[in-house]
């Protein structure tokens, strides 16, 4: 059976995830299977806050930015977040082949609530999170979507905000 591929999601430039003119960041880029948003992640040294072992707060960010995009799918809106709770199970350490796999659990049109988790290659999990996301207006939506880096493949999620005016 063949694969669809991946869709990807558009970036911010200043982002600590995923702008790629942030060089202390994480530099990553979301891609779209079906209700999942999913983010490659590589923990590099400077990233750690303990040798071999990755900081908390990149972590956290990690999994609070994958559940804000699934969020942001869901609603059709930009969304922040309103509550967020990050589970340790383990150490994480710098490596590659790490991902976050958010999705959202429940929505409505003032809040989506995500749950994502951080897994290697093998599946061994490293954090799970959960939290609430509030989605902005339309015209803070727009502002935000006119500063994001759209290269040609990624999936469109405001065009409709542009086309209906009303």
């Amino acid at each position: 059976m063949k694969t669809q591929p991946r869709k990807t999601l558009p970036l911010s430039p200043s982002c600590f995830v995923c702008g790629t003119g942030n060089p202390a960041g994480l530099q990553s880029r979301f891609f779209v299977e079906g209700d999942t948003v999913c983010m490659p992640l590589t923990i590099k040294d400077h990233h750690c806050g303990y040798p071999d072992v990755a900081h908390g707060g990149i972590v956290a960010s990690a999994l609070d930015e994958c559940m804000a995009w699934a969020a942001t799918r869901a609603l059709g809106l930009m969304c922040v977040t309103g509550k967020l709770t990050i589970r340790y199970l383990q150490p994480t350490p710098p490596k590659n082949g790490l991902e976050v796999r958010a999705r959202v659990t429940k929505a409505n049109k003032r809040l989506a609530y995500a749950e994502a988790v951080l897994v290697d290659r093998e599946g061994v999990a490293y954090a799970r999170g959960e939290g609430s996301f509030m989605p902005l207006t339309r015209e803070q939506t727009l502002h935000i979507d006119n500063h994001m880096i759209y290269s040609g493949d990624e999936e469109r999620l405001f065009d409709y905000l542009r086309e209906n005016r009303g």
